[in-house]
């Protein structure tokens, strides 16, 4: 998959016919992605585990079909494969964590990785009829499903939310220690967008809650889809207007604004939240001189 192809999404439908020879394959293992030694997505060819071939399509990358494949435990109809296990799996193929896999593969192929994680989930989440209780059916014209019997629509659940690098008046960045991160580890403030609310808003109301702060000059970085199960953080910069840190002891246990020289362990790379503190580091000190 070379670094021009994208990925195009399709309505997700179930196709139990044998994979093309060069269909991609997004294959879960539980929480864990099957890769092929060389690190990259398996393809139908590469595919000859003898077990049942229904699978859930995704889109296309390139011209490749790109579709979904759970394997190990019975899945329902999410595409999955009942009865096999990952002691059934190939020499030439191995399981990966999911967060470590997203960092090896190219932009297209996370974004197919994502999307099949997100899909499965709400699939698992939504066989049936929330108004009238039966069964749903898939809809082939969008990713959708709908009840046969009430004609209620259902599609995909997204959470957004927000991540935010607050600098000071002299460059200084705010990182935090959520309780749940492992010792040491320190990230920008972030939260779920509340219904009725802006992004913008949401950033106001989560840097108030969680430390105390007020700012200003809310502007827009970037976005990723992060499949935790189903969440797109959307990633904004402020200036501090405001306000003693004050973390609220119950998310955050401690925040404080550093330097590059006396910042914390970071984020691993390949999250939004690492993206933006290498930006800052990168850009650090010109604000000051300019």
């Amino acid at each position: 998959m070379s670094n021009m192809e994208y990925f195009y999404p399709a309505a997700a439908v179930i196709d139990r016919e044998p994979p093309e020879p060069e269909e991609i394959l997004v294959i879960f293992c539980g929480d864990d992605l099957v890769l092929t030694t060389d690190g990259s997505l398996p393809r139908g060819g590469d595919w000859c585990c003898g077990v049942k071939s229904k699978r859930l399509i995704l889109g296309r990358i390139g011209r490749a079909r790109c579709s979904l494949l759970e394997w190990g435990g019975s899945t329902g109809d999410d595409g999955g494969n009942e009865g096999a296990g990952i002691e059934h799996l190939p020499e030439n193929f191995r399981v990966q964590n999911l967060r470590s896999a997203l960092l090896r593969l190219p932009f297209e192929a996370r974004i197919a990785v994502c999307r099949g994680r997100e899909l499965a989930y709400w699939r698992r989440n939504r066989h049936f009829c929330g108004r009238c209780g039966n069964e749903l059916e898939d809809l082939v014209e969008e990713c959708a499903r709908r009840c046969p019997f009430c004609g209620t629509v259902f599609y995909p659940t997204i959470s957004p939310a927000v991540i935010v690098a607050i600098t000071s008046e002299d460059d200084r960045l705010l990182l935090a220690h959520n309780r749940k991160f492992r010792d040491g580890m320190y990230s920008l403030i972030a939260g779920f967008v509340e219904p009725g609310e802006t992004m913008e808003e949401a950033v106001r109301r989560e840097v108030a809650e969680e430390v105390g702060l007020s700012v200003r000059n809310i502007r827009y970085f970037g976005s990723q889809s992060w499949p935790y199960p189903n969440s797109l953080m959307a990633g904004f910069t402020a200036e501090y207007a405001g306000g003693e840190v004050r973390p609220d002891g119950v998310e955050i246990s401690d925040a404080g604004f550093f330097t590059p020289e006396t910042m914390p362990e970071p984020p691993g790379p390949g999250s939004i939240a690492r993206t933006m503190i290498d930006h800052w580091i990168a850009n650090y000190g010109k604000k000051i001189h300019e």
